[in-house]
């Protein structure tokens, strides 16, 4: 019983630290955004800073690097997150021998 609550803590933990990753990601999403949009629009942004084109860029690398450090974290989780799922099953079903 005792490994249950453990395991149950434990994935309430690593959900929590998953919403956690998916906030600072929209930060780079975000930037990927902004950076795509002063590309595409040039002079016509509505703000001075999207307005050239190396702040653009700069914006889409930080994104970029933000968006893909968090996609391969988020995959981690995923994969400690199902296999803490498939231990609490196997503790929640009756033995089958």
């Amino acid at each position: 019983m005792q490994m249950k609550t453990e395991l149950e803590a434990e994935l309430k933990a690593t959900q929590k630290s998953m919403v956690r990753l998916q906030l600072v990601g929209a930060m780079g999403n975000i930037m990927l955004g902004l950076g795509l949009y002063g590309i595409f629009t040039g002079e016509a942004a509505f703000h001075p800073f999207l307005s050239d084109p190396i702040h653009c860029y700069a914006l889409l690398s930080l994104g970029g690097m933000i968006a893909l450090w968090e996609g391969l974290k988020i995959i981690k989780l995923a994969r400690y997150k199902q296999k803490l799922k498939n231990q609490l099953r196997q503790l929640s079903e009756p033995n089958r021998d």
